[in-house]
């Protein structure tokens, strides 16, 4: 099932002068460079433009033949010919084991099929040359030019079309292969040629022709390596469930997907900086699956920390108090599988707090001080360069709002928040799964400026804040602390945004939606969870384009699933809304979309 959603070239004559002079090595070298300048080629006067194709005089054995029987054929134009781009351009369908040696003599294009190559009975074969051969004065190529013969007593003629496209965002690719076999046997794409074959067009449609009647295994590959068979994870892929009739004409539509890695290893790792060390992985750890274990150290539980990224394949492994110049560990996967056992020469924390280059030192990462177009209900969020321990309890951070200092602060702990502070400090353990975190940031702290109901948001338009925190208000995991950290920002007016009511009407599903407004580079902005028809608010957005993208989240766990092609598991799908949404300053749009389901084909 599938949710649907000519240039002109001026050419001057020279004029060379020779002197007999010199020595004979001066003779021959002006007499050389004289035949060079008289066998330049010059554009005749006066006429028009040859903008004709060649046209074919001569098929020897003819196009179309029947009961055919020959190695070599010959195609004879009206003009001289050149082959330009064969080797991309060439199709020949159902596909040979060796390429033919395709030469060009004149106005002759000549085809050598290799002894080695047998013909299959009773079958159709067509020579596909795309825009490849041209005539040599003016480039003209003869459009989507074909030779075809058969090996039996008649010409096959069925075709098939259809499209392919990624299954996660809908991108199409010029040169997917997209084949046929005639078996329904699964390992055929690993072993087999395809019977028939062709490509995709760069808005994902393919067409293949001369097709014998019956039904036939259809499959789509990124083939990386050209050698017509799918070589695993590699490669990306697409299937069609079920055996296609080719009499019967149906709609074909290929989801694209790239199968996760069935072994799981470590790509790079890097002691980067004092204290951390970053692991990266070829594909998402599965949870408390991974370990990283000391060898040659004894390291309390409560003197590292193991922050992952959102997607579970990058890992920094911060640790403290190692008092040896080395240190062993031992990467284990599963149940005791060692990956990697590895090793890493230590700087002190002396040097590190020395270093000219890079000294170890607490501070703020995305400090936006200056920024005169802070959005409201947007909190401030102040990134760390290292994990952050504790926040001090007794020191004040200040806020200014036009100049009128806010209340006093209170810090924000575990979620015993005061709705009449302007401004809430919270003191986090980092969540891997929150989209705001990241592998380089695991120190954050999310400070609020104003009242907050469900989210936070500034109680003022178009208004200046200053906030101030003073030193040794935060600690770091090394017991390092702050600077004063200063920062001056304006908030937008309200009527720089728009505002978006959307009525979504979905199917009934065992699973759930994942609903996302996405700006035009396809980030996300908003996400929701939605299992039936629902009304969704977007205020605060920017005015620009947007898109609306629907994930049938089939197995609930939050996010988009590739699939898997020797268990016939097709990816989760994806449908996009039809047309872009525009969103201007000051303006509210009220939006229905319904959301049906159809056949993949």
């Amino acid at each position: 099932m599938r949710i649907k959603p000519q240039s002109t070239q001026s050419i001057k004559q020279r004029t060379w002068r020779f002197s007999f002079e010199n020595s004979a090595k001066t003779s021959v070298l002006s007499a050389v460079i004289f035949l060079q300048a008289c066998a330049q080629v010059v554009a005749p006067g006066g006429g028009k433009r040859d903008s004709t194709a060649p046209k074919v005089v001569k098929y020897s054995p003819d196009s179309a033949q029947t009961n055919f029987n020959s190695r070599s054929i010959q195609i004879t134009f009206n003009e001289f010919v050149q082959l330009k781009d064969l080797n991309s351009q060439l199709i020949i369908s159902p596909p040979l084991k060796t390429i033919p040696e395709i030469t060009i003599k004149g106005k002759s294009l000549n085809i050598v099929i290799d002894k080695k190559d047998t013909l299959k009975p009773n079958t159709t074969y067509c020579f596909s040359f795309g825009n490849a051969i041209q005539d040599i004065t003016e480039n003209n190529p003869i459009e989507n030019f074909k030779y075809i013969f058969s090996t039996g007593s008649f010409i096959d003629s069925l075709s098939l079309k259809g499209k392919v496209e990624n299954g996660f965002n809908h991108t199409t690719e010029k040169g997917i292969l997209v084949m046929l076999y005639n078996t329904n046997n699964d390992s055929v794409v690993y072993k087999h040629l395809p019977d028939y074959f062709s490509k995709t067009k760069e808005d994902g449609t393919f067409q293949i022709n001369n097709i014998k009647a019956g039904k036939y295994k259809l499959v789509a590959i990124k083939d990386g390596n050209n050698n017509y068979k799918y070589d695993g994870e590699a490669e990306s892929i697409g299937f069609i469930d079920v055996p296609i009739d080719i009499k019967e004409k149906k709609k074909i539509l290929i989801d694209l997907f790239q199968e996760t890695p069935k072994k799981f290893y470590l790509k790079k790792n890097t002691y980067d900086s004092y204290g951390k060390i970053m692991f990266v992985f070829n594909k998402g750890a599965e949870m408390d699956s991974l370990f990283v274990e000391p060898i040659n150290a004894k390291i309390k539980y409560e003197d590292r920390i193991m922050d992952f990224s959102k997607n579970m394949d990058t890992l920094n492994y911060w640790f403290r108090n190692v008092a040896q110049d080395n240190l062993k560990l031992r990467l284990i996967y599963g149940k005791n599988k060692v990956m990697d056992t590895l090793e890493y020469k230590l700087i002190s924390k002396e040097d590190a707090l020395k270093s000219k280059r890079h000294p170890l030192k607490l501070t703020l990462l995305n400090n936006f001080n200056g920024n005169q177009n802070f959005d409201l209900n947007n909190p401030i969020i102040l990134n760390f360069s290292q994990p952050i321990n504790n926040i001090s309890d007794t020191i004040k951070v200040q806020l200014k709002q036009d100049s009128v200092l806010a209340k006093n602060i209170k810090d924000y702990h575990y979620g015993n928040f005061d709705y009449y502070n302007m401004v809430a400090i919270e003191k986090e353990t980092w969540d891997s799964t929150e989209a705001i975190e990241g592998p380089n940031n695991p120190g954050t702290i999310i400070i609020a400026p104003l009242k907050s109901t469900e989210v936070f948001t500034p109680s003022k338009e178009s208004t200046k804040y200053h906030l101030f925190i003073p030193p040794n208000t935060f600690t770091d995991f090394f017991g390092l602390t702050n600077d004063t950290i200063k920062i001056d920002f304006k908030t937008r007016d309200e009527k720089f945004y728009g505002t978006v009511k959307l009525k979504v009407t979905v199917p009934e599903t065992k699973g759930q939606y994942i609903l996302q407004l996405l700006d035009d580079k396809e980030n996300i902005v908003r996400e929701n969870i939605i299992s039936a028809g629902q009304i969704i608010n977007y205020s605060y957005l920017h005015p620009q384009q947007y898109k609306l993208k629907l994930i049938y989240d089939d197995n609930a766990n939050g996010k988009w699933d590739t699939g898997n092609y020797m268990m016939k598991k097709q990816p989760e799908k994806v449908i996009y809304y039809d047309g872009a949404i525009n969103i201007r300053s000051n303006w509210d749009l009220d939006l229905e979309w319904k959301v049906s389901v159809t056949n993949n084909e």
